[in-house]
């Protein structure tokens, strides 16, 4: 299972972002392999559109889960429509790649 967590900085040290389409980055953790990649997300900056756009780049990444301390309600909408799980978390990436592994 992959999980993208929205976060202020690359790597495990940072915080969830409270912005989930237009968080800086996404921490991408496979459950599985227990590898993880940051991304900057293309889809930060934009104008307008970024729920949508910001859903589809992570289900093209095959991403099962996300979690952001908020949530637009586009983004869950996407979200939701291509089957990811939208998960409410704060706090540091690394707790949330914790819990997940447990």
């Amino acid at each position: 299972m992959k999980i993208a967590i929205a976060a202020t900085s690359p790597g495990t040290d940072g915080q969830v972002s409270s912005h989930g389409a237009r968080a800086e980055y996404y921490v991408i953790y496979d459950t599985q392999s227990g590898a993880v990649v940051a991304e900057s997300n293309p889809c930060a900056d934009l104008e307008r559109g970024a729920g949508p756009r910001a859903a589809a780049y992570l289900a093209g990444k095959g991403v099962d889960k996300v979690a952001a301390a908020d949530f637009g309600t586009r983004f869950n909408r996407e979200l939701q429509a291509s089957g990811i799980e939208c998960l409410e978390r704060s706090g540091a990436v690394s707790d949330v790649i914790r819990e997940s592994a447990e």
